[in-house]
């Protein structure tokens, strides 16, 4: 694999998170009730500055990915003009802004997911891209970019291959990227007892370590980075799947029903870096934590 296309995909993952946050931080909750007309200025104005950062990262990325001339690029194009057509005719609105976010920016249908599920699924490369032209929202579109690349068999393996095993459940934990001893010995540590679905973790650079782990928050984010002897961990959890249990989560900003997800950071030393890691995955709910234990044989035979 050539440099080139390394970069690009680290631009994909280092960005991925990213985005995410900056959904998270749109959210009209930011206001905390004050609906006056300098703060619902002030809430436009973020909101315009985020939409112009999404929209350009997400050109650049489905550029290196898809290229300008493919129907995901074209895709994107018809989002943005539409998103921003919108968000221009809200105005001052709180009541408008708030059903702008809710539909442009935050929103996930099922059948969108469903959707994108059903073709880009296992660790085979997805043949078709027909599903986002059903995205209608950023977080569709950021939902159908993430699931395509990590569930795609070609562009995975196109990051070279550290080191694989399974956990105890038969999923695969994967090491890819640039070698890194810490990372590695992250790698290496991590239990194969941990109840968790397809696990990939991404080195991006000797400070930065990108891991994504299904099935637990459906598919919990985390960035590492390193500074000094100080790991920093920021996460995203998409997927609310018990707010009580995340409310406990160490470093959350905590949620509600009406929250988009949830994000967090920690704080460790180096040393304490797995043992805080490894502790703070299984304690993230799974979809499991969802229902009573009369449901569990209906959840396991549509868990992935």
């Amino acid at each position: 694999m050539n440099d080139e296309r390394m970069i690009k995909l680290q631009h994909f993952f280092s960005n991925d998170i990213r985005i995410k946050k900056e959904i998270y931080d749109m959210a009209p909750q930011v206001l905390g009730g004050y609906v006056d007309e300098e703060s619902v200025s002030k809430y436009t104005d973020k909101l315009n500055d985020s939409l112009i950062y999404i929209f350009s990262e997400l050109k650049r990325i489905t550029i290196d990915i898809f290229g300008k001339e493919s129907n995901v690029f074209n895709r994107l194009c018809y989002l943005e003009q539409t998103i921003k057509n919108s968000f221009y005719s809200c105005g001052l609105d709180i009541n408008k802004l708030k059903l702008f976010y809710q539909k442009f920016i935050s929103n996930m249908e099922s059948r969108f997911i469903d959707s994108v599920k059903s073709t880009c699924k296992g660790y085979y490369a997805p043949n078709k891209i027909s599903a986002v032209n059903e995205a209608n929202s950023i977080n569709e579109f950021l939902h159908f970019m993430h699931s395509y690349i990590v569930n795609n068999n070609k562009i995975l393996r196109s990051l070279p291959l550290i080191s694989e095993k399974k956990n105890d459940y038969e999923y695969s934990i994967s090491l890819r990227g640039n070698r890194n001893p810490i990372f590695e010995q992250l790698f290496v540590m991590f239990p194969s007892s941990l109840d968790c679905g397809i696990t990939d973790m991404v080195i991006i650079d000797d400070k930065k370590l990108i891991i994504m782990v299904r099935d637990r928050g459906h598919a919990l984010s985390m960035e590492v980075s390193l500074n000094n002897d100080i790991a920093r961990i920021e996460y995203f959890i998409p997927k609310l799947c018990n707010i009580e249990m995340i409310n406990r989560l160490p470093g959350v900003n905590k949620v509600n029903k009406d929250s988009v997800g949830a994000t967090g950071v920690m704080e460790v030393k180096i040393s304490d870096l797995p043992k805080t890691l490894f502790n703070f995955i299984s304690m993230v709910p799974t979809d499991l934590d969802m229902f009573n234990y009369t449901d569990l044989d209906m959840f396991n035979s549509y868990r992935r």
